[in-house]
């Protein structure tokens, strides 16, 4: 005998409960996804911004600290030419070394192996300070030398087999007789500003000495106090005076790119901004 069996399907009622119930689920995933994708966008922004600031502070401080200054000074003596609070013009040291013969007045030979810097001299971008000894007798003040660079030649050797050397031709031909193993400084005079490109505004730097043009270092920043430099004196007040100038307060604030949520994943959308503030006591300034 055949028997037979009858499958029962879902109900119209059903069908709907388990759309609704899918419906739900899907919705709140789909808010969950939101969320998470708003949080990760403003970390990224916060992490990016902190990072930009940081980084513009630290490039600020790694310039500014190696300025010399010296009360009353003689501006040879003094690193800082212009100052305002969102710019500031400088000699910007890039490289040291020691003579390994006596100047002529037109030549000093360092010798390679005691150079060290950023990079190699270039002619009319670089200049150079010649130490000078003080005199008893004259009453002579020991002082830095100025002179600008014209030629830079590795071709003659540093004489008594003093190794590789590196000649500097000078444009002033009155450079003075100084001993073996007197210091020479390479300097390029630098700028730093706070400037607009592009409908934003940036940390910026350029070398005045060879005319180019400005690039950006940080930013954006923000538009009324993104770069705020401070000038103080040795005992820590303000001042106007370059050779009076021992340490220099940086604040930089620096801004979103993107638009965030003002709080978490809620809240409307506005760009950040964040602010640090450090201090750089320059060379010599304790002196």
């Amino acid at each position: 005998m055949l028997s037979s069996s009858s499958h029962r399907g879902f109900t119209l009622v059903e069908i709907m409960i388990a759309m609704g119930l899918t419906l739900l689920v899907t919705s709140a995933l789909y808010r969950t996804l939101v969320s998470i994708q708003r949080l990760s966008r403003g970390q990224t922004e916060r992490v990016s911004l902190q990072s930009n600031v940081r980084a513009g502070v630290l490039a600020l401080a790694s310039e500014l600290r190696d300025m010399g200054t010296v009360t009353g000074g003689t501006s040879s003596r003094n690193d800082l030419i212009t100052m305002a609070p969102d710019a500031v013009t400088y000699r910007a040291m890039r490289g040291v070394g020691f003579t390994c013969q006596v100047p002529t007045p037109t030549q000093i030979t360092i010798a390679r192996g005691s150079f060290s810097g950023y990079r190699d001299p270039q002619p009319g971008r670089d200049s150079a300070f010649l130490f000078v000894e003080g005199s008893v007798e004259t009453g002579q003040e020991a002082t830095w030398l100025p002179f600008a660079i014209t030629v830079v030649s590795t071709a003659t050797a540093c004489p008594g087999g003093r190794g590789p050397g590196m000649t500097l031709t000078a444009v002033s031909g009155a450079l003075p007789p100084v001993e073996v193993g007197t210091p020479v400084r390479i300097y390029e005079v630098m700028e730093l500003r706070l400037y607009r490109s592009d409908g934003e505004f940036w940390l910026g730097a350029r070398s005045v000495s060879s005319g180019e043009n400005i690039q950006p270092m940080a930013g954006p920043l923000t538009q009324a106090n993104g770069l705020l430099l401070e000038y103080l004196d040795r005992l820590g007040g303000r001042t106007g005076d370059l050779t009076a100038v021992g340490s220099i307060g940086l604040t930089v604030r620096g801004i979103s790119q993107g638009a965030v949520h003002a709080s978490g994943d809620q809240g409307p959308l506005a760009r950040i901004q964040e602010e640090l503030v450090t201090q750089v006591t320059l060379r010599n300034a304790l002196h």
